[in-house]
C-alpha cells in the first residue's frame, strides 16, 4: 500500500491511500479537536522517550509539533484546513493505525508519511499564512 522512498526509512503514500484519506479528511468532526489537543503532548513525550530516534522520527516529532502548535495559535478559519490538521494528529495518536505503532523501527513510519503529506498540502495551499 505504501511505496518506499530512496531512504529506507521513508515511505511515501500512494495516490490510492490520499484518495482515501482525503474522504476521511472530509469526516473528521471538528468536536474531537480538544481531546485531541490534550492527548498530543504525551504521545509526543513518549515517542521522544524512546530511544534512539531515527531521521523519520525526528522529523515526525517536528512536524506534529508544527501541525500542534499551527492549530492552537492561530484561529482557523478553514473547516477544511482544521480537519487536515486534526486528521493527522489523530492518526498520529492512534497506536493501531495502518502499521501499529509497536512495531519497532517502523510502527511510526505511517505517521512521518501522513503528518508529512498534510504538512506539504497545508504549505501549498497556504503559503501566504505558512513560512513552513
Amino acid at each position: 500500500n505504501y511505496t518506499a522512498m530512496e531512504t529506507p526509512n521513508q515511505i511515501q503514500l500512494t495516490e490510492k491511500d490520499k484518495v482515501r484519506y482525503r474522504k476521511e479528511i472530509e469526516q473528521v468532526d471538528l468536536e474531537i479537536e480538544q481531546e485531541i489537543m490534550k492527548r498530543i503532548p504525551d504521545k509526543l513525550d513518549m515517542l521522544m522517550g524512546s530511544s534512539h530516534l531515527d531521521n523519520a522520527q525526528l522529523q515526525l516529532v517536528q512536524d506534529v509539533a508544527k501541525l500542534y502548535q499551527f492549530l492552537s495559535t492561530f484561529p482557523l478559519q478553514s473547516i477544511e484546513l482544521r480537519q487536515k490538521i486534526l486528521f493527522a494528529l489523530q492518526y498520529f495518536i492512534d497506536p493501531d493505525d495502518e502499521i501499529p505503532d509497536s512495531i519497532p523501527k517502523l510502527g511510526f513510519l505511517d505517521d512521518a508519511a501522513v503528518v508529512r503529506w498534510i504538512i506539504d498540502d497545508i504549505i501549498d495551499d497556504n503559503r501566504e499564512i505558512i513560512q513552513a
